[in-house]
């Protein structure tokens, strides 16, 4: 499955996407990512709003996402490709499906864009949903999984290439009832390989608290033995969590979280804001090196950020 093969429909939205604007797109899970590398490829979303659901083919971008609060609704994440790198909480995915339902405390490590498609609905009170709450990963057999995938894919070729059949309510409740339907024999087959042991548990705490500390006062950097020793943990314990967590060591992710922060004050902050200011504000005192960083984050350099900010808000 790729975008190739959709367009623009009376039934599909199909939208492109830069790394500033993507979060709007993810309020409604109550979740926000934070770029990792520019990427080289376009984000991209398919979506097809029906009655009770909508179905989404996403393609994301290298990343770490945070949340999720979906209050009174679920999401069904698909995997749509190969990639096997994400993490969820320090838990590989692999190809498992995630199920997202009600308030899930997750930190995702995505290094690689992905595609992914996604169900988003009102969960039904009985059957398999009850028990699900958090956020579940669900190894189904390959057969089931296939089955899945290529349901996904064939509804939104038909909605991008065929919206008439999408007008009347008995092909759109045909089209509902086969997605939840596939997704529900998924559930009841599939293993729940979710295993939150009490390390894992202590490690989200660690980056939890390593972030407060970090964020405490962005202009002071902290050494690995600073950060450590606020977090009230050893240096190699700090270091696990970190690699564990979010893919990288300490002081990188202390970086990542610095040059998003400056880029979303360039972005939106007053107009006579610098980049000097901005740098210093997030402790960057080497500016040379910081715009290097910052290219190889966001494929431009800062002051360019800015200028597009300023021309857009003028």
């Amino acid at each position: 499955m790729s975008f190739q093969g959709l367009k623009p429909s009376a039934a599909l939205e199909l939208r492109s996407y830069d790394i500033d604007h993507f979060g709007d797109s993810e309020r409604y899970a109550g979740a926000s990512s934070m770029p990792l590398s520019a990427g080289s490829t376009a984000i991209m979303r398919a979506r097809l709003s029906l009655p009770t659901l909508s179905l989404s083919l996403v393609r994301t971008f290298p990343r770490i996402i945070r949340g999720y609060q979906l209050a009174h609704a679920a999401a069904v994440v698909v995997p749509m490709d190969h990639v096997t790198s994400t993490r969820i909480n320090g838990q590989s995915i692999g190809s498992s499906i995630v199920i997202l339902k009600g308030a899930s405390d997750c930190l995702v490590y995505e290094p690689v864009g992905r595609l992914i498609g996604v169900v988003y609905f009102t969960p039904p009170a009985c059957g398999p949903w009850s028990r699900l709450d958090g956020y579940h990963l669900l190894s189904p057999a390959a057969d089931v999984l296939a089955s899945l995938q290529c349901l996904i894919s064939a509804t939104l070729e038909t909605a991008a290439n065929d919206p008439d059949f999408l007008n009347g309510p008995i092909s759109r409740a045909a089209v509902e009832q086969s997605l939840l339907g596939a997704i529900d024999g998924a559930i009841r087959t599939s293993v729940d390989s979710r295993s939150v042991h009490a390390t894992t548990e202590s490690y989200l705490r660690i980056v939890a608290d390593m972030e407060r500390s970090i964020r405490h006062d962005l202009t002071i950097w902290l050494k690995t033995t600073e950060m450590a020793e606020r977090v009230g943990v050893s240096v190699r314990t700090l270091q696990s969590a970190t690699q564990a967590i979010c893919g990288m060591s300490p002081n990188r992710y202390s970086r990542v979280l610095r040059l998003w922060s400056v880029r979303r004050q360039l972005r939106t902050g007053p107009g006579r804001r610098s980049v000097k200011a901005c740098a210093i504000a997030h402790g960057f005192w080497h500016l040379s090196e910081f715009a290097a960083s910052y290219r190889a984050a966001f494929g431009e350099l800062p002051s360019e950020t800015l200028h597009r900010a300023v021309r857009e808000h003028s």
